[in-house]
């Protein structure tokens, strides 16, 4: 039989209800409008997709977006340092977003580190990472992570005691989606690998689930996941986001070829990075509500 689609523009369309709701109940009862704050640095074509997705539903949600655009060669670490400092200082910014690729020169982790805790929607930060490093939910749990999550509840992954593999090690998604599915949310083995791990296709065909967060074809194929090293009736989930040879956006998986042996795997685009974009206003709402001295908000999926 052919996987089961992870259609994250389908689960979007079912949650955004839920975050109208809370959107209304910010404004109506408390009177608050959340401001997201972000900073786009450069001209990569899947960052600026990112945050154009982003403003748009932002703002379908009622929220007001301010975008500060610095093209490389004026984004240094001390430039956009001021920016962060800038939207920590301003109380009418309930969430910073910082967009990765940042230039190679920038230090990325001075710049996590000086977003303010409770600004700190993609949980980037120090302070952020406890949380989920412990197995727990934390304030936050970054954008791409907790989409994730989300599709493996809604189409009903099993991921106790399963072997997952994770490809990947930035910050905002390969390195935590390690830790939080092996963490206490989701009881899974981990094994996590990136583009130096030996034996990558051995390995995954040993995983239950396969996220693959990579973003980059190797040089010999045009996609680095292939149907031979998936395993029958395996979750598979592309994270990578990249714009092919075609023009086309796509991933890390060959889809065509993959979905005839898996058992669930998320179109690329329309499965992780819709997923994202909602996660991230989720995570803005939940800024907003702790600024009252309110719990996180809690959705259906």
């Amino acid at each position: 039989m052919p996987a089961i689609v992870m259609d994250g523009r389908a689960l979007v369309q079912h949650l955004k209800p839920e975050l109208h709701r809370y959107a209304r109940e910010l404004g109506d009862k408390y009177g608050v409008t959340p401001k997201l704050g972000a900073i786009l640095t450069g001209d990569d074509p899947a960052s600026i997709q990112y945050v154009r997705n982003k403003r748009r539903m932002a703002e379908e949600l009622g929220f007001t977006v301010e975008i500060v655009t610095l093209p490389s060669s004026d984004a240094t670490t001390a430039r956009l340092l001021g920016v962060i400092e800038r939207f920590n200082l301003d109380p009418n910014v309930t969430g910073i977003l910082l967009q990765l690729p940042l230039p190679p020169a920038v230090d990325v982790h001075r710049l996590f580190d000086a977003i303010a805790p409770e600004k700190d929607v993609d949980a980037v930060g120090v302070n952020s990472i406890g949380g989920f490093y412990r197995g727990k939910w934390g304030r936050f749990i970054p954008c791409t992570p907790r989409g994730v999550l989300a599709l493996l509840n809604y189409f009903k992954v099993p991921t106790d005691g399963a072997n997952a593999l994770v490809l990947g090690r930035g910050d905002v998604a390969g390195k935590p989606m390690a830790l939080i599915l092996g963490g206490r949310l989701c009881n899974a083995t981990v094994t996590w690998g990136h583009r130096h791990t030996r034996n990558l296709a051995e390995l995954c065909r040993q995983a239950d689930i396969l996220v693959s967060c990579v973003g980059v074809a190797p040089p010999d194929r045009p996609f680095l996941i292939t149907a031979d090293m998936v395993k029958k009736g395996a979750c598979v989930v592309d994270v990578g986001f990249r714009r092919l040879a075609s023009g086309q956006f796509g991933g890390d998986v060959d889809f065509a070829a993959v979905s005839r042996v898996a058992g669930w795997i998320t179109p690329n685009p329309g499965g992780t990075g819709p997923m994202t974009v909602l996660a991230l206003m989720q995570n803005l709402i939940d800024a907003a509500r702790y600024r009252l001295g309110l719990e996180r908000a809690i959705y259906s999926v």
